[in-house]
């Protein structure tokens, strides 16, 4: 049966939200658009107030343009007053800009950019301890410290949990002994068309995941290659008889916004990140999340890691090195070996991890010691062939 195309088209709240893409972009970018709507002064759901900044747009162009250069001079005392960061002010313009150019609205934003401030890098956020974070996998959620482990090895962007499922993640073995090395996670850029690459996790995070599968397997969820890495809670045990039950079959994908809520709770619970001190105070000591990715970057650093390998596992623009710099996954990986003892944070497995090392070495040296005995045995062998080869001539030359 033929389907009849609908006569009314899209909304331009709708025609916005076409444009958005990743999860936490759909969060955030409505309730950015709506700190322009308010200081405009329409009324009603942002549906409602979407429609009257379209009819405004359209009824006076330049009119427009000057509220928006009024709206960014308001938020620049905003940041004087230190009430909002510069980051947060670029944040409202490009959702606004999107709103504008998703409805053919079109305005001079060279001109309206030459009024924003300077975004603030910041760089004086330091990255959390190692104490720290091991106090912060402490948190009575089992499904923490493999997020953490993970996010901490693999210098990954929380967004990319929105996509990952247990295919995504690829262990790497040693091929004499076929233990666990590292492993390879795929990953997706949310920020730039939702590129696709991949980075490393430690073996300490690798296990870590593992266990947290077969946790749920063990609770009755079939775990095959498309289960989403994280999930929502169940009930795992029956109050009255005290087995387990089988709830964990109904998996609900965790959202990249449920993990940053969860991670950003549990930092608060465990006594590591109080309230800020004061209002003038806008921000912590380090990142809820993005601080795991900034502990990964120093890391690596300091274990003298390629710099331009670092960028490719942590997805950033290499710039005109692109063109240039192309590693194998295999040279890759064994950059990547050279700090996995860094970014491993149990002190149980890092010791495991040192103790497999010596153990490797020590196996290197043991086939070293095998191969030059059994070289100078055959060189022994070989002098001891020359040498009765000449005792032969001379006795043959006496005969003679």
């Amino acid at each position: 049966m033929r389907m009849e195309a609908r006569s009314i088209g899209l909304t331009t709240y709708e025609n916005f939200l076409y444009a958005l893409k990743a999860e936490e972009t759909k969060r955030q970018y409505p309730h950015r658009l709506d700190k322009f709507l308010t200081f405009m002064g329409f009324q009603g759901t942002i549906q409602e107030k979407s429609s009257k900044l379209y009819e405004y747009a359209n009824d006076n162009i330049n009119l427009l343009q000057s509220n928006i250069i009024r709206f960014i001079n308001f938020q620049r005392e905003r940041i004087s007053k230190k009430e909002l960061s510069e980051g947060t002010l670029h944040n409202y313009i490009k959702a606004l800009k999107l709103f504008l150019t998703m409805n053919d609205i079109f305005l001079n934003w060279k001109k309206i950019a030459k009024g924003l401030p300077a975004e603030r890098q910041s760089s004086d956020d330091r990255n959390p301890t190692i104490d720290e974070i091991n106090r912060l996998v402490e948190y009575p959620d089992r499904r923490l410290k493999p997020i953490v482990y993970v996010m901490i090895s693999s210098g990954m962007r929380v967004g990319s949990w929105d996509y990952l499922k247990w295919k995504h993640v690829v262990p790497i073995r040693d091929r004499a002994n076929n233990t666990v090395i590292a492993a390879r996670i795929n990953l997706k850029n949310t920020k730039i068309n939702f590129r696709d690459y991949y980075s490393f996790i430690t073996p300490e995070a690798y296990h870590s995941l593992k266990d947290w599968m077969e946790f749920r397997q063990l609770h009755g969820e079939d775990i095959n290659g498309d289960s989403w890495i994280m999930r929502d809670v169940w009930q795992k045990t029956d109050r009255v008889h005290g087995h387990r039950i089988g709830l964990a079959k109904y998996p609900k994908k965790l959202t990249s916004h449920a993990i940053r809520n969860i991670i950003y709770e549990a930092w608060k619970v465990q006594g590591i990140r109080d309230k800020l001190p004061n209002p003038e105070t806008r921000r912590h000591e380090f990142k809820t999340t993005h601080g795991f990715r900034k502990y990964f970057e120093t890391k690596c650093q300091k274990a003298k890691m390629n710099h331009n390998n670092i960028k490719i596992l942590m997805d950033h623009s290499l710039g005109e090195s692109q063109n240039y710099h192309r590693p194998s996954e295999e040279e890759l990986v064994e950059d990547y070996l050279l700090v996995t003892d860094s970014l491993t944070l149990n002190e149980e497995n890092r010791l495991k991890q040192k103790i497999n090392h010596l153990q490797e070495r020590e196996d290197e040296i043991s086939m070293i010691k095998i191969k030059h005995h059994k070289e100078m045995k055959e060189l022994r062998q070989d002098m001891e062939n020359k040498f009765n080869e000449i005792l032969d001539r001379i006795d043959i030359k006496k005969l003679n």
